[in-house]
This record gives C-alpha cells, sequence and structure tokens, in this order.
C-alpha cells in the first residue's frame, strides 16, 4: 500500500508545542467565524439605509428573494463547516504546523467565498461571481477534507475515537465541497438554478452515510 505521509515519532517537546498550536488554533479559527457570521449579516438590508425606499418588511423581502436567499446558503454553508471544524478539533490531542498552516487556508478560502457572495449582490447574480464561489467552497472543503486525513495519519487524533469514527467524520464532511463542486456548471444557467443545485447534498449525505455504514460492517464480518 502506498504511503502518502511520512510518520515518525515525536519528541516530548514536539507534542507540547502541538497541544499548543492546536489550542491557539481553536481561538483563531473560531474568532474569525464568528466574524465572518457577523459580516454575512451585514450584507443584509439595513433599516438606516438612505436609498431603502420601503415601507414594509414584505417589501424588501419581496424585491430582494433573491439575494436573502443567496445570504441564507452563505451562512448554512459557514455555520456547516464551523460545526465541522470543531468536530475535528474535537477529536484531536495537538496539531502541527501543517496542521494548523491547511486550517488557515482553509479559512482563506472561506473568506474569498464571502467576499464573492458580496460581489454577487452588487452585480445582481454575475456568472463568475457564483462561479468563484463554488470553487472557494469546494477548496474550503476539500482542504479541510485532506486536513482530517492528514491528522488521522500523523497521529494526530485522539486515542479515544477509533478507526470507524474517524471514517464517519470523513465521510460527514465530505457533502458539502461534492456539492459545491456540482454546482459549478449551474452558475451559466441562472442564480436561481445554481441555489437549487445545493440540495445535492440531501441524498449527497445520504449515499456517503450509507457508503460508511457498509465499510463498517464488512470490516466488522470480516474480523
Amino acid at each position: 500500500m502506498i504511503k502518502f505521509f511520512k510518520i515518525k515519532d515525536n519528541t516530548q517537546a514536539e507534542l507540547e508545542r502541538g497541544v499548543g498550536i492546536l489550542n491557539s488554533l481553536k481561538v483563531i479559527i473560531n474568532v474569525l467565524y464568528a466574524l465572518m457570521i457577523f459580516q454575512a449579516f451585514l450584507i443584509l438590508p439595513r433599516p438606516d439605509d438612505p436609498e431603502l425606499e420601503y415601507h414594509s418588511l414584505s417589501q424588501i423581502f419581496s424585491e430582494h428573494i433573491m439575494q436573502l436567499v443567496l445570504i441564507v446558503v452563505g451562512l448554512i454553508m459557514i455555520i456547516t463547516y464551523w460545526i465541522q471544524f470543531n468536530k475535528q478539533l474535537g477529536n484531536l490531542v495537538r496539531s502541527s504546523p501543517m496542521h494548523a498552516t491547511l486550517a488557515v487556508i482553509q479559512m482563506f478560502c472561506l473568506m474569498l467565498y464571502l467576499y464573492f457572495v458580496r460581489f454577487d449582490l452588487e452585480f445582481e447574480g454575475m456568472t463568475l461571481a457564483l462561479q468563484m464561489e463554488s470553487v472557494f467552497l469546494a477548496l474550503a472543503g476539500f482542504i479541510g477534507v485532506y486536513n482530517w486525513i492528514y491528522a488521522r495519519k500523523n497521529n494526530l487524533t485522539s486515542d479515544q475515537i477509533n478507526e470507524d469514527e474517524e471514517r464517519t467524520i470523513l465521510y460527514q464532511i465530505l457533502p458539502e465541497p461534492i456539492a459545491a463542486l456540482f454546482s459549478l456548471p449551474f452558475a451559466s444557467i441562472s442564480p436561481a438554478a445554481w441555489t437549487l443545485s445545493f440540495l445535492i447534498i440531501i441524498p449527497l449525505g445520504y449515499i456517503l452515510k450509507k457508503i460508511g455504514s457498509n465499510q463498517t460492517e464488512n470490516k466488522k464480518s470480516n474480523a
């Protein structure tokens, strides 16, 4: 079997530094996620905006329905990645410079995704903006997947989590980046088609969960 990761014995000093990196990473990334969610809410139409000429909330919603849907999708994706991030780090005992770097790069991808959400709102469903949203969402997700595999291969995970649980987490974080990649061609059709294409997450989640369960059962039956 080909080994993609070089595993070596860590010194006590390296182990202690890894714990410190993990603690710092949790704080930094959680703060960045909170700021992104806050920034997403700032995109919503503000009541004190002098350019708004509406007299009721229903008017705002009816005139900006696609923008609101886009923001809601963005919030759901960011919160989903936040939950996944905390689930992964909650099962680690330490980090490493490479692991921390990948986590920060993942955050940059999500921030660029949010940037293109604002770009999309300014130019009303610009195809390139939608495509870039798909690209950076997919990159963020697949970097997270790779980082989890890296953590498993380099013994960063806790002894309290077994191989089946590690595999379950892997399958749980795959649907979002796959759905983002799937949505890419739909950006050329329309913003509505692009948004609806993310519903593929539902069957993807079911299929990947089924695959994970089958692998666990096959492993138990062969044991």
